[in-house]
């Protein structure tokens, strides 16, 4: 069995490695073409070493083997037909061309399968690591229900038993936290969804060109209904600007940003999102406030860890995974995210995308502790 899936691995076949195949070959023999017209003396000894380097790369950027054999086969009988003499005719007897086609036969082989191997490795290692990240994930997640849970249950269970002997202002107190509690439930669901659709496997993410001032808007419409006390501005471009990104994924961020000024702002009173096109092409989006400003202690972990409860206590809630979704999903977009303490007080987190699509961003899935 593990004889037939190593030949299953090896001989692959895809457009993508045919493509690789046929360009590296072709780019092989142009080269030799060329510096054999621009040689007078005709010496053609370096033709070989550029077609082993031809086999070697097709074994590398191709999946298994199948290619990097095809590629030592027809360079052999290239270099015997093209390259040797008498040039234009196959000879396998001429002394050197069975030691090359056997060099190349092993070169190709061996290359295809270390080659095979460390990618199968490097699987493993992701694969590895998406195990642990969901482990820390669900511990933080338990920590984060937990706590407002117990406050609902609590709250609950004193409307049910003393409600009648309540003053009316302590039932709606009452009332007022159960509700805020499910808020802060929702939110963890929702961090919770967003993580689930960028951490499942062979997923890719659905980027299309969004206006990046109605995302903005949503976001902070949706922030200034529940935190009427905190005033909330908007500063766009007059251009639009149109950025590839999943809608619902990068609202869920600035929601996040947003959030983490009234929970953690102290007594911030104004938050603003800014919208600009920085100079290197990119969409660059800030969420800065005048609140208390980030601990300098903590500024270099703010997106990092998954804090144990040891270390906060279990009547804190959010160990950080809002900040945590954040640095996710905008690195999943190919882009960057960083906070920092702004002069005049008060926190700003800045975040930028880029405005053209890289079809072969790697879309990596990290999930570290926040603010």
């Amino acid at each position: 069995m593990k004889r037939r899936g190593l030949l299953k691995r090896g001989i692959t076949f895809s457009v993508r490695d045919f493509i690789v195949f046929v360009v590296l070959f072709l780019v092989s023999v142009v080269l030799c073409l060329l510096l054999r017209h621009l040689d007078p003396n005709d010496d053609t000894r370096y033709v070989a070493m550029i077609f082993l380097l031809n086999v070697f790369l097709t074994a590398m950027l191709t999946e298994g083997y199948l290619f990097s054999l095809f590629a030592a086969v027809l360079s052999v009988l290239l270099v015997d037909y093209v390259f040797t003499e008498p040039f234009w005719r196959l000879s396998f007897v001429i002394t050197g061309v069975p030691v090359t086609f056997l060099v190349m036969l092993i070169i190709s082989t061996v290359t295809g399968m270390v080659a095979s191997r460390a990618k199968r490795m490097e699987a493993a290692a992701r694969e590895a690591e998406r195990q642990k990240t969901y482990a820390n994930l669900l511990r933080a997640v338990s920590h984060d229900i937990r706590t407002p849970l117990t406050g609902i249950i609590g709250a609950t269970n004193v409307l049910l038993e003393q409600g009648e002997r309540l003053e009316p202002q302590q039932r709606r107190s009452l009332l007022e936290n159960v509700k805020e509690e499910s808020q802060w439930l929702i939110r963890v669901v929702e961090n919770m969804l967003s993580i689930t659709r960028l951490g499942a496997e062979n997923t890719a993410l659905r980027k299309t060109e969004e206006p990046a001032e109605e995302i903005i808007e949503s976001a902070v419409a949706k922030f200034s209904a529940r935190h009427p006390e905190i005033a909330a501005e908007v500063e766009v471009p007059q251009d639009l600007l149109l950025v590839p990104m999943d809608a619902l994924l990068m609202q869920q961020v600035l929601t996040n940003l947003l959030e983490n000024v009234a929970d953690h702002g102290g007594n911030a009173t104004q938050v603003t999102v800014c919208l600009r096109r920085s100079e290197d092409a990119w969409a660059q989006i800030s969420v800065a406030d005048n609140g208390c400003g980030i601990p300098k202690e903590k500024l270099h972990t703010l997106f990092k860890g998954f804090c144990p409860a040891a270390q906060q206590g279990d009547v804190q809630r959010n160990m950080g995974i809002g900040l945590s979704v954040c640095r996710t999903v905008v690195e999943a977009h190919g882009g960057r995210i960083w906070a920092a303490n702004q002069s005049g007080g008060g926190a700003i987190f800045t975040l930028e995308l880029p405005l053209k699509e890289d079809e072969n961003e790697n879309q990596r899935q990290s999930f570290d502790c926040g603010r």
